[in-house]
C-alpha cells in the first residue's frame, strides 16, 4: 500500500512541474506580437529617415540622327579619281569631297579644248572680214547687206565659243564635287577607281546643327504622356547630358515599342550622326522624400512592408508604404515621419524572431 501511495505522489509531482513549465512559457508568449526585444544588441543599429530625391525613370536606347542633310550626286559620268576626306570627318561648306575623271571626261575635255581653239581662229578671220567689209561699204565697193552678213557670221562664232567655254566650265566644276553645307561626311557609297553614272548617289553630308536622337522605349502602361519629359543621355565618357522629348511617333514597332525624338542644345556638341546612345527618361521626381536603406525594410509572407521603430518598450513593428527604390534606398510614402527612430541594421533578425512567435509551423 505504501508503495502505491509513493508512486502516485511521484506522478503527481511530475505533472505539477510540467504544468508550471508550460504556464511560464504561456506567460512569455502573452507579450504583444508587435513589440520585440533584440536577440543581440550588437547587430542592431538605429537611425532616423533621411530626406532624398527619388525619380521614376524609363530606360531607352537609340541612334543620333540629323534633321538636315544633303546628298552628294555625280554630275557627270566618269571615274572616281580621289576622295578628299575620310568617312565621318567634319567638312565645311565649299570643301572638295570627290574628284571625277577618267577616259570619258578626258576625251570630252580634249574635244572642247579643240573646239575652243578652232573657234578662236575662225573668230579672228571673221573679225578681219568684218573690217574689210566695213571699209568696202564706206568706199562703196560693197553693199551694206554684205557687211551685215559678215557681222552675223562673227556673232554666231562668238556665241558658239561662249557655249564651248560654258560647257568646259560646267564639266570642270562637275569633276570636283564640293560640300553644299557644313557638317559630317558620311554614308559614302563609292571608292577610288569606281565608275559612276550621272545622277549616282556618292555620299551624304549631315548637318551638325539639327541633330536629334530617335529613341526606342517600352512603356509599362502608366506612362501615357511622354512629350516634354526630360531625357538623360549617357555619353561614352561616363558623363550625362540632358534633352527633352519633342515628338512621340504614333505608330509602334513590331515589338510594341514606342519611338520618341529627343532634342537639346547639348546633343550637337557631344554626339555625332549615326552614334548609338542610351539613357533614361525622367517620368516623375519626388524631392525631400523620407528614405531608409533597403535593409531596413522587411516583408511578411504577403509582401507587406514593415520597419522596426524604437519605442520605450523595445522595438515595435510598424507597417509602411514604400515607393521608388534607387541606389540602395527606399522611398517611404507613409507610415513614418521625420525624426522617427528606425532599425536600419538587424531588422530581419528582429522580424524572424517575431515570425517564430506569430506563425506556428505545423509538426
Amino acid at each position: 500500500m505504501k508503495r502505491t501511495i509513493t508512486i502516485v505522489f511521484i506522478i503527481v509531482a511530475v505533472l505539477v512541474m510540467v504544468g508550471l513549465s508550460l504556464f511560464r512559457k504561456e506567460l512569455n508568449n502573452i507579450k504583444a506580437p508587435d513589440t520585440v526585444f533584440p536577440p543581440n544588441q550588437d547587430i542592431i543599429r538605429i537611425a532616423v529617415p533621411k530626406l532624398k530625391t527619388f525619380s521614376k525613370a524609363l530606360r531607352w536606347f537609340g541612334k543620333v540622327k540629323s534633321g538636315y542633310k544633303t546628298r552628294i550626286i555625280a554630275l557627270e559620268a566618269g571615274r572616281i579619281i580621289s576622295v578628299a576626306v575620310k568617312d565621318g570627318a567634319a567638312v565645311t561648306k565649299g570643301d572638295i569631297l570627290f574628284t571625277i575623271g577618267g577616259p570619258l571626261i578626258d576625251s570630252r575635255m580634249e574635244l572642247l579644248y579643240s573646239q575652243s581653239a578652232t573657234l578662236k581662229k575662225r573668230i579672228k578671220l571673221a573679225e578681219r572680214m568684218v573690217r574689210v567689209k566695213r571699209e568696202a561699204v564706206v568706199k562703196q565697193f560693197a553693199k551694206y547687206e554684205e557687211l551685215a552678213s559678215a557681222e552675223d557670221a562673227l556673232a554666231r562664232l562668238k556665241a558658239e565659243r561662249e557655249a564651248v567655254r560654258r560647257e568646259t566650265q560646267r564639266i570642270q566644276k562637275a569633276t570636283r564635287l564640293h560640300a553644299a553645307i557644313s557638317g559630317v561626311f558620311t554614308n559614302r557609297k563609292v571608292s577610288v577607281g569606281q565608275e559612276v553614272q550621272k545622277g549616282d548617289d556618292l555620299a551624304e553630308v549631315i548637318s551638325q546643327d539639327r541633330l536629334y536622337i530617335a529613341a526606342t522605349l517600352f512603356l509599362k502602361g502608366e506612362e501615357a504622356s511622354l512629350k516634354t519629359k526630360t531625357a538623360l543621355i549617357n555619353l561614352p565618357s561616363g558623363k550625362q547630358i540632358q534633352g527633352s522629348i519633342t515628338t512621340v511617333l504614333p505608330q509602334r514597332t513590331h515589338d510594341g515599342a514606342v519611338i520618341v525624338w529627343i532634342k537639346g542644345p547639348e546633343i550637337a556638341a557631344a554626339l555625332h550622326p549615326g552614334q548609338t546612345v542610351t539613357g533614361k527618361i525622367i517620368l516623375s521626381m519626388h524631392k525631400k522624400a523620407l528614405a531608409l536603406p533597403q535593409k531596413a525594410i522587411v516583408r511578411d509572407d504577403q509582401e507587406r512592408a514593415y520597419v522596426f521603430e524604437e519605442d520605450s518598450s523595445g522595438y515595435r513593428k510598424q507597417p509602411v508604404k514604400t515607393g521608388i527604390v534607387a541606389d540602395g534606398w527606399v522611398e517611404i510614402v507613409s507610415g513614418l515621419k521625420a525624426g522617427d527612430k528606425v532599425v536600419v541594421q538587424g531588422a530581419y533578425e528582429l522580424f524572424y524572431r517575431d515570425f517564430n512567435k506569430i506563425y506556428k509551423v505545423a509538426d
